[in-house]
C-alpha cells in the first residue's frame, strides 16, 4: 500500500470543482477504499478549512455548496492519519522555512515527509520544488 504525505494543495482538487483532474479523482477513489495511507500534519485540517472559506469568499464555491464540501473534507480526514506537531517539531520546521523560503506552514509538510521518509503529493510548485532540493521525493499522481 502507497503511504504519502498529503499537501492541502492535493486535497483542493477534491474541493474545488476547478482542480479536479483524472489524477486528482483516481487518488480520492485509491482514498475511499483504503488503499493508500495518506499522512498529513494536523494544520492540514485547517488548510483545508481555509480553501473553503477563501473559495466562498472569491466566488469560486457558492455558499449553499459549503455543507457539502465540508462533507467531503470529513470522508477524507477519516482516512488520513493526522501528526500532532509539539513544538520541537514546529521549531523544526522553522529552521526549514527559514532555509527554503516556504511558509511555515508549508515547511511542515516537508517536515513530516522527512520524518516519515516518505513521498510528498502536492501542486505547489515552491513546496515541490523544495521537497526536490532537499531530497524528498514527490509522488507522481499519474503512477497510482
Amino acid at each position: 500500500m502507497t503511504a504519502f504525505v498529503l499537501d492541502a494543495s492535493v486535497t483542493a482538487a477534491w474541493l474545488l470543482p476547478d482542480e479536479a483532474n483524472e489524477h486528482t479523482r483516481r487518488l480520492y477513489a485509491l482514498m475511499r477504499r483504503d488503499e493508500v495511507e495518506p499522512q498529513a500534519p494536523n494544520l492540514w485540517q485547517w488548510e483545508c478549512a481555509n480553501i473553503i472559506a477563501n473559495g466562498v469568499r472569491r466566488g469560486r464555491i457558492p455558499q449553499a455548496a459549503v455543507e457539502g464540501l465540508w462533507s467531503v473534507l470529513e470522508a477524507v480526514r477519516h482516512r488520513v492519519e493526522l501528526h500532532e506537531m509539539a513544538p520541537p517539531q514546529h521549531k523544526a520546521s522553522l529552521a526549514i522555512a527559514m532555509d527554503s523560503g516556504l511558509s511555515s506552514y508549508d515547511a511542515g509538510y516537508l517536515w513530516l515527509a522527512r520524518s516519515l521518509n516518505l513521498p510528498l503529493a502536492t501542486f505547489d510548485k515552491k513546496l515541490a520544488e523544495a521537497a526536490t532540493q532537499s531530497g524528498i521525493r514527490l509522488l507522481d499522481l499519474s503512477t497510482l
